[in-house]
């Protein structure tokens, strides 16, 4: 066991099944109850004065843990579609799970989109995703959102996929989920569009 373990858990993961839940998934709401294998503990070991630190659900910490980890998996999927990737984030409004913004720099028309397409395909769960302009700064909620406000038109940078699989952590999905991918980003050569320096 680790050297400097706080508290250890020695015992077996049975085949036996029982009902776990309702939990306080990522979103902040009751996941369903599912299955899970029953784990029996034949030993318990710990140090003086133990430090027993449990995940708050629903919390930052949670966001952390599950969210972070598929950043780099949706990047190097957008990375495969367009030739300039510069970030990618899942944003805290979305639990770090459902909702995404990714930063490139486009090639040619089109590549708003594709980035789109990857960032969903790189995490089947995410069902909305906004693509920016490297000028917009991704960790700024104010500057995605105005990037949406002022370089995005729906009749041309929407697309809307129905009744694709997503996650069972959306209450609002029901079986299956509609995903949106949202272009964002300036049209190659378009003028009218520089913010003013202030």
């Amino acid at each position: 066991m680790p050297a400097q373990a706080e508290v250890v858990f020695e015992g077996r993961i049975t085949s036996r099944m029982v009902d776990e839940g309702p939990f306080v998934d990522i979103t902040g709401t009751y996941d369903m109850v599912r299955p899970g294998p029953v784990f029996e503990v034949d030993q318990l070991y710990m140090r003086k004065d133990p430090i027993f630190q449990l995940l708050f659900p629903g919390g930052l910490e949670h966001f952390l843990l599950m969210g972070l980890p598929r950043e780099p998996i949706i990047y190097r999927t957008v990375n495969q579609a367009v030739p300039k990737v510069h970030a990618v984030r899942l944003t805290e409004g979305g639990c770090c799970w459902l909702n995404g913004v990714v930063s490139i720099t486009k090639n040619k028309e089109g590549d708003g989109t594709n980035a789109a397409l990857a960032a969903l395909t790189g995490h089947p769960s995410m069902k909305q995703v906004i693509v920016v302009d490297e000028d917009i700064d991704i960790y700024d909620d104010r500057q995605v959102e105005w990037a949406v406000a002022t370089r995005f038109q729906a009749s041309r940078s929407l697309t809307v996929i129905n009744n694709a699989a997503g996650s069972s952590l959306d209450p609002s999905a029901d079986g299956t989920t509609s995903k949106v991918a949202i272009d964002a980003t300036l049209p190659l050569g378009a003028k009218g569009f520089e913010k003013a320096k202030l």
